[in-house]
């Protein structure tokens, strides 16, 4: 009989084992962290390309703001004025010309619309949690709220406007205002309007007294939205500052 001798398979040490789980833990871990550099970078690209674009919308949002700022500073002082005529002054004591001057500017309507899109996008999504920088995301979230402040101190204007159209229309026809509409009318064009004689819709001190006390809630209104306008105009100057800063933007 033929005798067959087997072979066997040297056993391997405990320590040969331990050093293969180490090395497959070494080549998970390092995957593991390999991915997350890779989604570390993701994020701080889109971080950036987020700060970029938001910087670039409030440079816009602050110049309308400013231009809303300066506009409002010169109509509410005409509003004022013509409240103050009609409280101290007869109808037939000022031409017509004066009177439609400075009623005119009681309807003037001039609204901002922020250029948002950014900020909402990064609201709606959750990106406000890719802004690792606490200061700016504090700055981000400041910037938002004075935003909808705003937003809301333009609702009242809302309210009263048709009320306001209908009065001054009682009391003129808009087609002598025509020519001095314009916000950059020259002073010299105002001057010779303000000497002008035309018919007035009304010459009853009633309804312009009338157009008058709807005149001090307009005055009221908006020098209201006005502080909340200077809120976010410097909220907006404070977080440019912050993105130009952290993210060397230009």
């Amino acid at each position: 009989m033929e005798v067959h001798a087997h072979t066997h398979t040297e056993r391997k040490k405990w320590t040969h084992y331990l050093w293969e789980f180490l090395m497959l833990f070494l080549a998970v871990f390092c995957g593991f962290l390999a991915e997350n550099q890779r989604e570390h970078m993701i994020e701080h690209q889109r971080e950036k390309r987020y700060a970029q674009t938001l910087y670039e919308d409030i440079k816009v949002d602050t110049f309308l703001i400013n231009a809303q700022i300066r506009e409002r500073n010169f109509v509410v002082p005409k509003i004022d004025s013509f409240r103050m005529l009609v409280h101290t002054k007869a109808i037939d004591e000022i031409p017509a010309g004066t009177w439609a001057y400075f009623a005119r500017f009681g309807t003037r309507n001039t609204l901002i619309s922020p250029q948002d899109a950014t900020l909402q996008q990064l609201l709606s999504s959750g990106g406000l949690r890719l802004f690792k920088k606490q200061n700016v995301a504090e700055g981000i979230a400041q910037f938002d709220q004075a935003l909808r402040d705003m937003k809301a101190s333009f609702a009242f204007q809302d309210l009263m406007y048709s009320d306001m159209v209908r009065a001054r229309n009682v009391l003129f026809d808009t087609w002598y205002l025509d020519e001095i509409m314009d916000i950059n009318t020259s002073n010299e064009k105002i001057d010779s309007f303000k000497k002008k004689s035309f018919p007035l819709a009304s010459n009853k001190k009633e309804d312009f007294i009338q157009y008058a006390n709807l005149c001090q809630l307009r005055s009221f209104n908006l020098k209201y939205s006005m502080v909340r306008i200077e809120t976010v105009a410097k909220q907006a100057e404070k977080l440019l500052a912050l993105l130009k800063e952290e993210y060397h933007l230009k």
